[in-house]
C-alpha cells in the first residue's frame, strides 16, 4: 500500500502539468500570504492607533476639566464617566493625590509612574490582572491622572483576525492542491488525444488526425496546426511513393530495352554493325536516364532552397527579352508568332538562371501546342511582378489543373519527355514565394505567375 502511494506521488510529481500548476499555486499562496500579512499589520496598526487617539482625547478632555474647575470638577467628570456605562468595561481610570493615595478610579494601583507617553502595562482591576494601554499625566496640583483602555477585547479581535488569515491560507492551499489535480487531469485529457494520434501515426496510420474541440483555445489552434502539418507530411509521403513508383517504372522500361537489345546482339550471327547500333542505342538510353536524374536532382535542390544563396536583385525584363530572343528562331521555324510586352520596373530578388529556366519552359510548351500566336507579358505594379504566358492552342481541361505539375505527369501519354518541366517551374515559383495559376483562354491556355517584389 505504501509502495503504491509512493509510486503515485512519484508519477504525479513527474507530471509537468502537476509541477507547473503546483508552482504557480505556490506563487499564488505566497502572494496571498504577503497580502494577508499586509492586511493584518494594517488592521492591527489601525486598532492600536484608534486606541491611542481615544486615550489621548480622553486625557485631553479630563485635563481641560481640571484646568477649568480644579480637582473637584475632575473628580465629578471621572465619577460621571465611570457611571455612564458607556465602554465602562474597557475604560481604565485612576486619580492619585499628592500623597500617592487613590482618589477615584477603577484600577487598584498605578501601572507605571511618571510616564508621559502612551504605553502598555499590566495592571489589576478589582483584583483581576489585565493588560492595558495607558497615559500618565501629572497635574498642576501634584496629583496623577492615569487614563487607559483594556486591551482584552482588542487582543481577542487581533487573534480572530490572525486565525482568519491562517484559515484563509489553509483553504487556499487545499484549493491549490485540488485545482492542481483537476488541471493535471484536464491537461492530460487534452494531451492524450495528441499522444494517441502520434502513437497511431508512428505505427503507420498516416491518415490519423487529432480531434478538434469545440472551444477555440490554445489546444485547438495547436491541434489544428499539427493536423495541417500531418496533412502536409501525408501528401509528401504519397508524393514520394508516387515518385518512387514512377521512377521505378521509368527506369525499368529503358533498362529492359537496353538489356533486351544487348542480349540480342550477344547471340552468334550478328554483324559488327548491329553490335555498334545496339551499343549506340544503349548509350542514348543511358544518357536519357542521366538527364532524368539530373532533372530530379535539380527539382530536389530547388524545393530544398539550396539555390537561395544565389539570390540577387535582377531585372526580369532583361531575362524575358533574352528568352524571347532565344525562342524567336524556333517560333519562326514552326511558323508561329512570339510577342513580348513589358510594363514597369521589373526588378526582383531571385536566381536569374532559375527564373530564365522557368520562363523558357513555359514558352517552349506554349510554342509546342499553340496554333498561331504566343503572348508573353511582364507587368510590375503595386509591389507585384505579374508574368502571363498565353497561347491559342487546345489548352488543358479544367479537370486536369490539379494534376498538372506532378512528377512525371503528362496530359498526352504519347508525348516525349519525362513530365518534369512544369514540376520544375512550380518548384522555382514556390522558391521565389510566388503563385502560379491556370486559366482557360478559350481557345488556348493562360498561365499567370505572380511574384512579390520590393520597389528598387
Amino acid at each position: 500500500m505504501i509502495r503504491q502511494f509512493v509510486r503515485f506521488l512519484d508519477r504525479t510529481w513527474n507530471s509537468i502539468s502537476f509541477r507547473l500548476t503546483f508552482n504557480y499555486g505556490m506563487l499564488a499562496i505566497f502572494s496571498i500570504l504577503v497580502l494577508m500579512a499586509f492586511i493584518y499589520l494594517q488592521v492591527v496598526g489601525a486598532l492600536h492607533s484608534q486606541l491611542q487617539r481615544q486615550i489621548a482625547s480622553t486625557t485631553h478632555r479630563l485635563v481641560t476639566d481640571f484646568e477649568a474647575g480644579g480637582s473637584d470638577r475632575l473628580i465629578r467628570s471621572l465619577a460621571f464617566t465611570l457611571s455612564d456605562e458607556v465602554d465602562s468595561d474597557q475604560e481604565l481610570y485612576l486619580l492619585i493625590n499628592q500623597a500617592g493615595e487613590k482618589v477615584i478610579g477603577n484600577l487598584d494601583a498605578a501601572p507605571v509612574s511618571r510616564l508621559s507617553e502612551i504605553a502598555e502595562a499590566n495592571v489589576a482591576r478589582n483584583g483581576l490582572a489585565l493588560t492595558g494601554r495607558f497615559k500618565v499625566s501629572i497635574l498642576d496640583d501634584g496629583s496623577t491622572l492615569i487614563v487607559g483602555v483594556d486591551l482584552t477585547e482588542t487582543n481577542r479581535t487581533i487573534a480572530l483576525i490572525g486565525q482568519a488569515c491562517l484559515v484563509t491560507l489553509f483553504v487556499a492551499l487545499m484549493l491549490v492542491i485540488v485545482g492542481t489535480f483537476i488541471f493535471r487531469r484536464e491537461l492530460d485529457f487534452r494531451v492524450s488525444s495528441i499522444h494517441k494520434t502520434a502513437t497511431q501515426i508512428s505505427s503507420g496510420q498516416l491518415s490519423s488526425r487529432i480531434p478538434l474541440s469545440e472551444i477555440h483555445d490554445e489546444f485547438y489552434h495547436l491541434s489544428h496546426e499539427i493536423n495541417s502539418m500531418l496533412d502536409r507530411i501525408e501528401a509528401l509521403m504519397k508524393g514520394v511513393r508516387h515518385v518512387s513508383d514512377t521512377i521505378a517504372h521509368n527506369l525499368r522500361t529503358p533498362l529492359t530495352r537496353i538489356i533486351s537489345r544487348l542480349r540480342t546482339v550477344q547471340r552468334p550471327g550478328h554483324s559488327a554493325q548491329e553490335v555498334l547500333q545496339a551499343t549506340h542505342f544503349a548509350v542514348q538510353e543511358i544518357e536519357n536516364l542521366n538527364q532524368l536524374f539530373e532533372k530530379l536532382l535539380q527539382i530536389s535542390e530547388i524545393e530544398a532552397g539550396v539555390h537561395r544563396q544565389r539570390f540577387r536583385v535582377c531585372d526580369f525584363s532583361a531575362i524575358a527579352e533574352d528568352v524571347i530572343d532565344l525562342y524567336s528562331a524556333f517560333a519562326e521555324d514552326r511558323h508561329r508568332r512570339l510577342s513580348l510586352t513589358i510594363h514597369g520596373d521589373c526588378h526582383i530578388d531571385g536566381d536569374a538562371d532559375l527564373l530564365a529556366s522557368m520562363l523558357a519552359n513555359l514558352v517552349d510548351n506554349a510554342l509546342k501546342y499553340t496554333r498561331e500566336h504566343v503572348w508573353v507579358s511582364v507587368h510590375a505594379e503595386q509591389g507585384q511582378l505579374s508574368i502571363q504566358i498565353e497561347d491559342d492552342g487546345p489548352g488543358i481541361p479544367v479537370s486536369e489543373y490539379g494534376n498538372v505539375g506532378k512528377h512525371f505527369y503528362q496530359l498526352d501519354p504519347n508525348a516525349t519527355g519525362f513530365g518534369l518541366g512544369l514540376k520544375s517551374v512550380m518548384a522555382i515559383v514556390a522558391m521565389h514565394d510566388g503563385t502560379l495559376c491556370f486559366e482557360d483562354r478559350q481557345p488556348g491556355l493562360k498561365i499567370t505567375i505572380v511574384f512579390p517584389i520590393e520597389q528598387v
